[in-house]
């Protein structure tokens, strides 16, 4: 588990988009083999859930980074891919577990009727953009810079 999920700091929003990419993973494949009513109200909410906590984190990241541009120069590839900003295993986790979200969404638009997990990968945005705003290093402003 510690090679899926490294120890990395902030491992607790690691740990969360995974269990919620688990959560979509489960509930797509359950509404992919029914349509019962009860199943489509869980993949509902599911994929609700994580659309607006994403949107929630990534609201959380993109305000504590806006803060964090005073002092330091926060770059978007930084910031919501954590290209030069996060420790490689920390940047290979978080990204796995946001291209298996899409990689879901698009398998749910073949299989789930309705694809409500297209809504999904909004979480994996969301903690990534959350996750760097706290926890990645970006290089100090230079005097002058950006005024």
């Amino acid at each position: 588990m510690s090679r899926l999920l490294p120890d990395v700091e902030g491992r607790t929003l690691l740990v969360v988009d995974a269990i919620g990419t688990a959560a979509l993973a489960v509930v797509t494949i359950v509404s992919a083999l029914t349509d019962a009513d009860a199943v489509v109200i869980a993949n509902l909410a599911v994929a609700g859930v994580l659309f607006l906590g994403g949107c929630i984190g990534f609201g959380i990241g993109f305000l504590r980074a806006v803060g964090r541009s005073r002092t330091e120069t926060v770059d978007l590839a930084g910031l919501f891919y954590l290209t030069g900003s996060a420790p490689r295993e920390a940047r290979r986790a978080f990204l796995g577990l946001w291209f298996a979200q899409i990689a879901i969404a698009a398998a749910a638009i073949a299989l789930t009727d309705p694809p409500f997990a297209v809504m999904a990968p909004v979480w994996g945005i969301g903690i990534i953009t959350w996750w760097a705003s706290a926890h990645a290093t970006f290089p100090p402003r230079q005097a002058g810079e950006g005024h």
